[in-house]
């Protein structure tokens, strides 16, 4: 069973000619924004894909979403290492939509590094399933992959996508411009650090 999100056109752009899945930190201007800017780069994509839906504001070109972007970095500001805290994204994307009048209800799942204090495998991939469904990216803080295939430690990317089979649950995530999959159960039974997910529900 694959649960996704209805339109990742929507997070599609056209970069000189390349066809670039989701957003980069690496278009903010300053040093400190490419090098910090995972954070604010994902609830940005998660913040353009609920105006689309809501509002049909497309953001088609890198420019667009560059200004969507700088907008987040506002209210999910990167501490002295990052947002390494789920909670800072999920109350930074919070305020963003509060104050843009969007609708939906931001929720978070922390991932403890101690792994008898960390929720259940089933639990986690209800509250990945539960996001998509919902229509939107989930947002995912990996601070050790796990020797999974994950990009990158101490980083945030969205979750576009996620496949239930008898070998495991697999996540597809974006990050770069590309596609990227993993396996869940091994990433939380093997990961050092943890991290954990964010999502958008619908509201009242």
């Amino acid at each position: 069973m694959i649960t996704e999100i209805h339109h990742p056109e929507w997070l599609t752009l056209d970069v000189g000619g390349q066809t670039v899945l989701g957003y980069n930190q690496e278009w903010y201007p300053q040093e400190r924004q490419r090098l910090a800017g995972c954070g604010p780069t994902v609830a940005a994509m998660m913040a353009a894909y609920l105006e689309k839906k809501e509002w049909k504001t497309p953001v088609k070109d890198r420019e667009l979403a560059l200004s969507v972007m700088l907008s987040l970095w506002q209210y999910a500001t990167p501490r002295m290492h990052g947002l390494y805290k789920t909670r800072w994204l999920k109350e930074g994307l919070a305020a963003y939509l509060s104050e843009k009048g969007l609708s939906g209800v931001v929720e978070s799942l922390s991932i403890p590094s101690i792994r008898l204090l960390a929720p259940k495998p089933e639990r986690v991939i209800s509250f990945i399933k539960a996001g998509l469904s919902a229509d939107c990216p989930v947002g995912f803080l990996n601070l050790h992959s796990g020797g999974e295939p994950i990009p990158y430690h101490w980083h945030w990317m969205p979750i576009v996508a996620m496949e239930e089979t008898e070998e495991g649950t697999f996540c597809t995530l974006w990050d770069e411009g590309k596609a990227h999959r993993f396996c869940l159960e091994g990433w939380l039974k093997n990961t050092r650090f943890g991290g954990g997910f964010v999502r958008v529900m619908a509201g009242d």
